[in-house]
């Protein structure tokens, strides 16, 4: 009689189940050990991080700092020295520039602006307001020569008269300062060039610049802050104050990934001739392993203080604030970082 077929509901056990154990095994050990690799590296940056800030800090006399350390986009760590706080909003002096560039770079992807647009078209009606410029090649600039710190213009507005309290008050002086050479020449670095970015902003929105490109700069990337009204009049060029924290996510707005920027900015930035070049309020030094963004800030008011920032080609940004002066310091600190965060 032939042998009768099982009807049992389980499945015969398979001859290799032991070994299929052992490979499963071997996975989750793998899996725990990169974890655990992982953890070590991120404790070893931040323990060259803290060194490299104490270091810093001693030779330069640096009394109080803030430092936010992302990697891909998590903050990772935040460390605090003399009482600063990364969590807490700090002067970001020149950082500030960033912010009214990627406001601007929005409303060239929405179509409002381009970067052809000359000053002598979008701003004929503060011109009405305010008066003409004195030096009539300030027409003629535009959008793109001011972001690129190319249009010619002083590093500062001429001094003298009341002192100004909003940017309007400076932007009249501006009107009143000559150019110190055509418009589209070489780079020279200009804070009244971004300033009157943050006037052509309020011209084409109707809106505050602050409230506008807070909300459409640091908003998107979750990130917050307020011009110190100290610095009112300095807003778009030097007068935010953000966190360390808060700064170090909104500067992952230039990463390939996020999609705050449209193609034509992006595109635009990703373009920009000259190694390192300037754009949209950031350095862009290209590498051979990508990009990296960096800036620094040196506050304009009698206690000094400042900031740095780099986004690095590996993953992680690194983003400073800091009393006192400590001039003359990038570079070797630009060196201690990346040593930190190589290999990381």
């Amino acid at each position: 009689m032939p042998a009768r077929a099982s009807t049992s509901r389980f499945p015969a056990k398979p001859r290799n189940l032991a070994r299929f154990g052992l490979v499963l095994c071997g996975l989750s050990l793998t899996v725990l050990g990169s974890a655990a690799h992982a953890g070590d590296n991120l404790a070893q940056v931040a323990t060259s991080l803290d060194a490299t800030m104490r270091e810093w800090m001693h030779e330069y006399s640096v009394p109080a700092a803030a430092l936010a350390a992302m990697k891909d986009g998590t903050i990772v760590k935040s460390l605090g020295y003399g009482g600063m706080d990364p969590a807490k909003p700090a002067r970001l002096a020149s950082l500030s520039k960033a912010i009214t560039g990627v406001c601007i770079a929005r409303l060239i992807d929405e179509g409002r602006l381009s970067f052809s647009t000359p000053l002598a078209t979008v701003l004929a009606g503060t011109f009405r307001k305010l008066g003409q410029p004195l030096d009539p090649r300030f027409q003629s600039i535009t959008i793109e020569q001011l972001l690129k710190h190319r249009a010619g213009l002083a590093r500062e507005a001429i001094r003298g008269g009341p002192p100004a309290h909003d940017m309007t008050g400076t932007f009249t002086r501006i009107l009143a300062t000559p150019l110190e050479s055509d418009p589209g020449g070489g780079m020279v670095y200009s804070n009244i060039g971004y300033l009157t970015l943050g006037m052509v902003a309020q011209a084409v929105t109707g809106r505050d610049y602050e409230r506008h490109c807070g909300a459409t700069a640091l908003a998107p990337m979750q990130a917050s802050g307020a011009i110190d009204p100290l610095l009112r009049h300095r807003a778009a060029s030097g007068g935010w104050r953000v966190s360390a924290i808060d700064y170090a996510k909104f500067v992952q707005v230039f990463d390939a990934n996020a999609i705050v920027l449209g193609e034509t900015s992006r595109q635009w930035q990703d373009t920009l001739p000259g190694n390192p070049a300037y754009g949209l309020g950031t350095f862009v030094r290209r590498t051979v392993n990508g990009r990296e963004f960096s800036h620094t800030g040196r506050v304009a008011l009698r206690e000094r203080g400042g900031s740095y920032t780099i986004k690095f080609d590996n993953g992680w940004t690194i983003v400073i604030t800091f009393d006192g002066d400590a001039r003359g310091s990038v570079p070797d600190l630009r060196r201690q970082l990346r040593a930190a965060v190589s290999g990381a």
